[in-house]
């Protein structure tokens, strides 16, 4: 190769060290004129008193690589162009480099081959590479997992009452059935409770399949306080399992709403229940969950969850809303950024304050049915 000026010479070698980038020159057959730069010696760990060697090179691939490597260079050492190859080299301590090699082959003086390439050390980044797919896959497993989680629990949730209902009336059947001389207008009566149950559930399914499918939002005109009332035994479960009180505070008379009533009512479940896994999370006695209504300063309805359990670390408040960030061991993240896409969609916003004088709060308008607006 040409001899390049001392300052010059530091100079690519400060730029191939910032750049993990290293040149080399060899000839095949081997003329004992090869060479490499001293970043290719650093790259792939080799002491800088060993003779430059493409066999030395060869030596190094990881095994997985090798046959690879050398059906493309035995492809071509047979004309001249470029080369361009990818391999793990695996160093003397066991660690391994991914190194992309790019070569330009011409034919030297007596025939034999001159290739003269770059060696670019790109472990940094495969590694990036690795790491943001498997975070891409655990998060696509994270969704997938609490999809089906939030289907499975909500048809448990919403079918158990009418299931139950029509596990009850069909008894009270039987019972009456079984008398001397059966009521038949009551027994006509526990049929059609029957037939309505059963009809609640098919809705509640066929209500679950549009979420699925993403079906818009279905707003109707609704008193706030029934859509509190309408999940009251869900979230009298979640209380009970923090062995937490749960009080309401529901302003009366206020305006009637217009929202989907199903997407507000899981968004209040999943306040409550956070609120519950938190106050758990202390193990301590005492814990209150307060679900409120009252009339907003913008002139909305407002609907909050309070509690007093140990409120948010220190900079969780800027990514509460973020998907998949969460502060419990076995949280999914989900909860907080669904109902903040819900009440989005309903021109809302999901806010979140310091509970006084401890714990969170958090709070939500919900628009006023046209005719009250």
């Amino acid at each position: 190769m040409s001899p390049i000026p001392g300052d010059a010479q530091d100079l690519l070698r400060e730029a191939q060290e910032i750049a993990q980038l290293g040149n080399t020159e060899f000839y095949v057959p081997d003329n004992g004129v090869n060479y490499w730069s001293p970043q290719v010696y650093r790259m792939l760990g080799i002491d800088p008193s060993e003779r430059p060697s493409h066999a030395r090179i060869f030596a190094g691939l990881h095994p997985e690589d090798r046959d690879r490597c050398l059906i493309a260079w035995s492809r071509a050492i047979r004309g001249t162009g470029r080369l361009e190859l990818s391999y793990r080299f695996v160093r003397a301590d066991g660690s391994a480099r991914h190194i992309e090699a790019r070569y330009r082959l011409s034919r030297a003086e007596g025939g034999s081959l001159r290739a003269v390439g770059t060696l670019h050390d790109v472990t940094e980044r495969k590694t990036a590479e690795d790491a943001a797919r498997l975070a891409q896959a655990r998060l696509n497993e994270v969704g997938r997992l609490a999809t089906l989680g939030e289907i499975a629990a909500g048809i448990s949730h919403e079918l158990n009452q009418p299931l139950a209902a029509i596990t009850n009336y069909a008894r009270a059947c039987e019972r009456l059935l079984a008398m001397p001389q059966p009521d038949m207008p009551e027994v006509s009566a526990a049929l059609g409770e029957i037939t309505a149950q059963a009809m609640r559930a098919g809705e509640i399914i066929h209500r679950l399949r549009g979420m699925i499918r993403h079906r818009e939002t279905h707003r109707t005109v609704v008193a706030p306080n029934d859509l509190v009332r309408g999940v009251m035994s869900l979230l009298e479960m979640d209380a009970r399992a923090s062995r937490s009180t749960l009080r309401f505070d529901l302003a009366p008379d206020l305006p009637r709403v217009l929202v989907d009533g199903v997407q507000i009512e899981q968004v209040i479940v999943n306040l409550v229940h956070n609120a519950a896994e938190a106050l758990t999370s202390t193990g301590e006695p005492g814990g209150e969950i307060v679900i409120r209504t009252a009339m907003g300063e913008s002139g909305q309805v407002e609907v909050s969850v309070s509690d007093n359990g140990p409120g948010l670390a220190a900079g969780a408040e800027a990514r509460i809303f973020e998907p998949f960030f969460t502060t419990k061991a076995e949280g999914t993240g989900l909860g907080l950024a669904i109902s903040r896409t819900i009440l989005e969609a309903h021109r809302s916003q999901l806010g979140y304050l310091p509970n006084q004088p401890r714990g969170a709060r958090f709070a939500f308008n919900l628009p006023l049915a046209p005719e009250m607006s």
